[in-house]
């Protein structure tokens, strides 16, 4: 399989998907991978056809199962293997900074890596035989990268479980404790990640991009400050084409039409 195979790209009815097409491994991440998700980001970021992003893994048995541990404990020199991993604390941020919706389509094993690029993403949507866990203890390791977006979405105690004891939750318990949003059966998965994401891609692109950077940027500020800061994003909105068209739609009674300013 071609790196250009690993990792698919399709756009449709405004959504675009990206599928990590390595059921072999379990999806398993590798540089060529993680770069290749980067630069389709990169790509649909500013592409006016595409208003939502879906993220999944190919097979129906695995969204993503961490790094492919072949690749990253090579015979590569140090700092070539310290570069590659550099490139996933990368997308992860450029996941949280990117102006369009990101939907995580989480079908089996979340693990590891897995886990992060998931919780990178705006939403989740699981189908209910689905699997999450950061087994990274058993191999002695530690989940280093992915604990930044672990503690933004559970307490410490929890947090500390999964990492601690590297034991695997069902998708309903990750609903139950808020690290996804949807736990569906596998006969309606397809559909409601279908009805997610054209939803998202409903919205005006400029208040999501707007929304999307004020909602990350106050999650590391001391709450008087992120008021301050809340206050100036909100004159800005204020200025946006898109609310005053909003507002007209719905004293119309009507659709709006976005223009994404």
């Amino acid at each position: 399989m071609s790196n250009q195979e690993e990792v698919l790209g399709e756009v449709k009815d405004r959504v675009g998907t990206i599928t990590i097409n390595r059921p072999a491994a379990q999806n398993a991440l590798n540089a060529q991978v993680i770069k290749t998700i980067s630069s389709l980001i990169d790509t649909w970021e500013t592409a006016a056809e595409v208003r939502s992003i879906v993220l999944t893994g190919a097979g129906g048995k695995a969204f993503c199962a961490g790094a492919d541990l072949s690749a990253s404990f090579g015979d590569k020199p140090l700092g070539e293997q310290q570069r590659e991993r550099g490139l996933f604390a990368q997308l992860l941020a450029k996941m949280n900074a990117c102006a369009k919706p990101i939907l995580a389509a989480v079908d089996g094993y979340c693990l590891a890596g897995g886990l992060g690029l998931c919780l990178s993403c705006d939403l989740v949507v699981a189908s209910e035989e689905s699997q999450f866990g950061l087994p990274e203890i058993k191999r002695g390791l530690w989940p280093y990268i992915v604990t930044a977006v672990l503690i933004r979405h559970l307490g410490p105690k929890k947090a500390l479980e999964l990492c601690l004891l590297g034991e695997r939750i069902s998708a309903a318990e990750a609903a139950k404790i808020g690290l996804i949003n949807y736990c569906v059966p596998k006969t309606e998965f397809s559909q409601k990640v279908a009805e997610v994401a054209h939803k998202l891609a409903s919205f005006s692109p400029a208040v999501i991009a707007f929304g999307k950077r004020s909602f990350y940027t106050i999650m590391d500020m001391h709450f008087n400050h992120a008021l301050e800061y809340l206050q100036g994003q909100l004159g800005l909105h204020m200025q946006l084409a898109d609310l005053r068209e909003g507002i007209s739609a719905f004293l119309q009674k009507r659709e709006p039409l976005w223009q994404g300013r």
